[in-house]
């Protein structure tokens, strides 16, 4: 995490370093990722750059924690409203904002799928941190269909819950990283939720 040196600066000034950071990453990934070029941008000293962060990966993972919590901040409205609505529509509203979220700033979304291909023994703690948090979502959305008996009773939720979180990471990355895909974002999103929805939902719901 950053220093508190970091959090002492100007907001306009911590902001600047954060997106030549974000630049940089989104661009290069972690691995060829150059801090002369991050700081050439930030506009400030190598030396500085180490009275606010301990090193590159410390950085990296401020932005991979400012990436998860604007995203879950996102989803917010969606997940307060889970009980209250049918699993069908979660599905397609979290689906949907998740989409809006990477399209509203698709930097934030390649260091996303940079942090997501990285080994566990380089994340570390992280990896306990992150890897559940998308999982959990989906859990959430399963017990709250079965409380309403829309799940079917085989349905097992820990292994079907990490299974739709790959799928919708998977589908949602070819969707956003390719302009011919994006064309048929629509019928695509059909189609995964109609798949979903057969996957597990009772007959007749």
């Amino acid at each position: 995490m950053p220093k508190q040196t970091f959090f002492n600066l100007p907001q306009e000034k911590r902001l600047i370093i954060e997106q030549a950071a974000l630049d940089e990453f989104s661009e290069y990934g972690f691995d060829n990722s150059n801090m002369n070029r991050i700081v050439a941008q930030s506009r400030i000293a190598k030396g500085s750059f180490y009275q606010y962060f301990e090193d590159k990966k410390d950085l990296y993972f401020h932005l991979v924690d400012t990436l998860v919590t604007r995203k879950m901040e996102s989803l917010g409205p969606v997940l307060g409203a889970m009980t209250h609505n049918s699993f069908s529509f979660n599905l397609e509203e979290i689906f949907r904002v998740g989409l809006e979220f990477a399209d509203s700033d698709p930097k934030y979304f390649l260091l996303g799928e940079d942090f997501a291909g990285k080994q566990p023994s380089f994340i570390g703690e992280f990896f306990e941190k992150y890897s559940p948090v998308g999982i959990n979502i989906y859990e959430k959305l399963l017990e709250s269909a079965r409380e309403a008996g829309e799940l079917r009773e085989e349905v097992d939720i820990a292994l079907t819950s990490s299974f739709i979180n790959s799928l919708i990471n998977q589908t949602s990355a070819e969707l956003i990283g390719s302009a011919a895909r994006k064309g048929q974002r629509g019928s695509v999103v059909r189609e995964l939720l109609a798949f979903i929805e057969r996957a597990v939902l009772q007959k007749g719901i």
